[in-house]
């Protein structure tokens, strides 16, 4: 490596393969500003950890073409990274089990249901062996995804920068389902008071939510806290129009997702329906697939995943965010923005952009507000426009991330 390069290793404990939407784009995006801020780029995968459940795993070019890539622990048979634990082996078995089980509905609940497990801080074996390579790679600075990795740090010398980018909070989701009274998807949830610890030694907090940002820059005063804003590509050239005016919703194979898209069907969509028959509701991305016929009606038109989200750009498509359980910051609306968009949504989809969104997104209070929207803006092709114009212009300057590049810089100094 040219030692005139600055380095930058990224540490991450999931996985990192074909994904073109969810939380995977929150580190193709910090990758590309940290390749503005002049850094070669390096990706260490925890040994065991992002296999999960499944012994084998794949990168995403959007990662492999942007950094180096290591995985230790693991061989590699053409693109796939297959792993020497057995105990992920182990794992493999009793997911195996699982889906069997939950197949033919048999025994408790709780044995047919998987857990994530990106909070909860990794076995000391491997965050043993991550700090042994990089203590052996001798990076400018060091990143880490999600604060259950924030330990890592710690173990590090001062001479290399120290940041952590956290674009969900855990004790922030753990709060959230606590209040709807669901159980959270992650076990063994951390305080506030516990997930600032982990990120204590950090130069730079990077957080994708400005709520959150808020809520941890009194509990770590410690660190730089830099706002993250979700930078999405700006599509002027792509924008279409079309004969009648669409809905469109995006959505990972997440339960904030298919909680928003159950509701805005069952709840929502009905009223508007009653009021323009022939509306149609364009459903993209995983969570599409994961619907029950029963609840695909005249009108609803499942995509699944798409090779080009800019095919549905443009003031006469309308962006819906019925989110009600969110955490972090939704990076959809920075991709509707950047999309020229219209956006009707709930204020907790919206609420980690702080004020950054005013005069550019609707908002409504219920489902009756939400559908009332959704039908003025389908009869309305001036207010569409100029929704579409407002988002266009605040993805161009708002969600810009100058400050991000400044904090990365710093780490190298």
């Amino acid at each position: 490596m040219d030692r005139a390069t600055k380095h930058l290793v990224i540490v991450t404990h999931r996985r990192i393969d074909e994904e073109r939407s969810g939380s995977k784009t929150y580190l193709q995006r910090m990758m590309a500003l940290a390749g503005e801020a002049g850094f070669q780029l390096t990706i260490l995968c925890l040994p065991k950890t992002p296999f999960s459940s499944r012994p084998w795993g794949s990168v995403d070019p959007a990662f492999s073409d942007l950094a180096e890539i290591i995985w230790p622990e693991t061989f590699k048979l053409g693109e796939t990274y297959i792993t020497l634990a057995p105990s992920v082996w182990s794992r493999f078995a009793i997911r195996s089990l699982q889906e069997v089980l939950q197949k033919l509905n048999l025994g408790p609940e709780a044995w047919r249901k998987p857990w994530s497990n990106l909070a909860t801080i990794p076995p000391q074996s491997e965050l043993d062996r991550i700090v042994w390579e990089l203590m052996a790679l001798k990076p400018d600075a060091v990143l880490v995804e999600y604060s259950s990795l924030g330990p890592i740090l710690g173990a590090l010398p001062d001479v290399m920068g120290k940041a952590v980018l956290v674009h969900d909070s855990f004790a922030a989701r753990a709060e959230l389902f606590q209040q709807r009274g669901i159980p959270s998807d992650y076990p063994n949830t951390p305080t506030y008071e516990e997930e600032a610890a982990r990120m204590a030694v950090a130069d730079v907090i990077f957080h994708a939510s400005v709520r959150e940002l808020q809520d941890f820059e009194t509990l770590g005063p410690g660190s730089d806290h830099i706002w993250f804003r979700p930078t999405a590509p700006v599509h002027r050239d792509r924008l279409k129009t079309r004969t009648e005016a669409e809905l469109l919703y995006v959505g990972a194979n997440q339960q904030g997702s298919r909680d928003a898209i159950y509701h805005f069907i069952t709840d929502i969509w009905p009223r508007v329906q009653v009021a323009l028959s022939n509306a149609k509701l364009n459903i993209v991305g995983p969570v599409g697939p994961t619907l029950s016929n029963d609840l695909i009606s005249d009108g609803i038109i499942v995509h699944g995943r798409v090779d080009d989200l800019t095919d549905f750009s443009g003031p006469d498509m309308i962006g819906l965010l019925p989110t009600r359980l969110m955490s972090g910051i939704s990076i959809k609306v920075g991709e509707y923005l950047g999309m020229g968009l219209p956006i009707v949504a709930y204020p907790a989809g919206i609420e980690g952009y702080g004020t950054a969104l005013d005069g550019c997104v609707q908002t409504a209070s219920d489902p009756t507000e939400f559908a009332s929207h959704i039908i003025r803006l389908l009869n309305d092709r001036n207010e569409r426009d100029t929704l579409s114009a407002a988002g266009l212009d605040t993805a161009e300057t708002i969600l810009q991330n100058p400050e991000v590049i400044s904090a990365l810089k710093r780490l190298a100094e």
